[in-house]
């Protein structure tokens, strides 16, 4: 038995995202290495998932409660392998750690972020983290990263992307139009989208005589929604903005209908502000990829390689996107008339979590 060993909320506002992940990696898990089941900690209960049924529920008011009922759990489910979504380290922590090493279970540890001190708490969390984290490396032999360290506290790593299930992303079946590109970004609008960029330079383009018919749909709620909309009412570019608002999951229909709309997507642009952090793999990209739309991006992405022809990278900085490289980008890709087929056939063969996922489920089928 395997355990997928997170502590997150499924309930908060993230969670959609992170659950149809976690649940990517485990199907994947379960194909080589049966079944598997996840926790999660939604205060004040810990819960142990299979899908999206609750097969248990107990009291977990700390985190000292919650590796306490998680120990039982691995007990009571005979459990061999966990695969562990870290946060941060603290006592209790290193004692799950601890208790696996004693009981020969075999872990691997994914951070998703890494360096990770950027996304951890202050204070008093993040002072037992900076203490504890120095223990990880004496219980944990294998580390999953989505950055391109290969060694991380002295231990290997796997280099992961984020990865994607087919079925979920049909191919879009709008062809190019004269003069016209309708671009599509879906997000949860935050800080690192960088969205501005791109709304300043359909302003410069229009001030400039542009003549193309560009229209944005934005996809999501957030932090930044506000001051996205003041910036398309500052620059009066209200007909060619569309803000569409959250998409559940349950609403599946509707966001293929938005892609079908759809000819080219937009990225995240700001990951500058994350501390300057220059690449990475957010799941947009591959999803982008799934149903055939060029996109544009300004990091490097590490699951394409360097200047794939469906992808346009932008500079890594505050600098307003320049919508004639944009156009030209788009004109070229659209010279192939079967440039949706080819980037489907690229995101089966390199961005499932089948694919991404082998080399983790290799080692934790390893007999050692």
């Amino acid at each position: 038995m395997l355990f997928y060993i997170t502590i997150v909320d499924f309930g908060a506002l993230f969670a959609q995202g992170v659950h149809r992940k976690i649940q990517g990696q485990i199907k994947s898990m379960e194909r080589e290495l049966g079944k598997a089941y996840y926790t999660g900690w939604s205060y004040p209960k810990a819960l142990l998932m299979d899908g999206r049924e609750v097969l248990e529920a107990e009291p977990a008011v700390t985190i000292k409660d919650f590796v306490g009922v998680l120990v039982e759990w691995i007990q009571k489910y005979e459990v061999t392998q966990t695969y562990i979504r870290y946060s941060s380290a603290s006592k209790w922590f290193i004692d799950l750690l601890k208790y696996q090493n004693m009981h020969g279970i075999k872990s691997v540890l994914e951070i998703t972020t890494y360096p990770y001190d950027i996304e951890v708490a202050e204070g008093i969390v993040k002072l037992e983290n900076l203490i504890f984290v120095k223990e990880i490396n004496r219980y944990i032999h294998r580390i999953a990263t989505y950055s391109s360290h290969q060694e991380i506290w002295e231990q290997p790593c796997f280099n992961l992307m984020n990865g994607i299930n087919m079925n979920d992303h049909p191919i879009s079946i709008k062809r190019a139009e004269d003069i016209k590109i309708v671009f599509i970004a879906v997000s949860t609008l935050q800080y690192w989208h960088g969205y501005e960029r791109f709304l300043e330079g359909m302003y410069l383009y229009y001030k400039g005589g542009g003549e193309y018919d560009l229209k944005l749909k934005l996809i999501g709620d957030g932090p930044e929604k506000k001051y996205y909309e003041d910036l398309v009412e500052k620059y009066h570019i209200q007909l060619q903005v569309e803000f569409l608002g959250r998409i559940e999951i349950s609403e599946k229909e509707r966001l293929d209908q938005q892609y079908d709309l759809s000819d080219m997507a937009v990225g995240s642009l700001g990951f500058y502000k994350a501390m300057g952090a220059e690449e990475g793999s957010p799941i947009k990209g591959s999803e982008y990829c799934a149903r055939g739309l060029p996109f544009i991006c300004g990091y490097r992405d590490l699951r394409f390689p360097p200047d794939w022809e469906f992808m346009l990278n932008v500079p890594n900085n505050s600098e307003p996107i320049d919508m004639n490289r944009v156009i030209d980008f788009y004109e070229k890709v659209t010279l192939k008339e079967n440039y949706k087929e080819l980037m489907r056939k690229y995101a089966a063969e390199h961005l499932t979590w089948d694919k991404i996922m082998e080399p983790v489920v290799e080692y934790l089928n390893l007999d050692f």
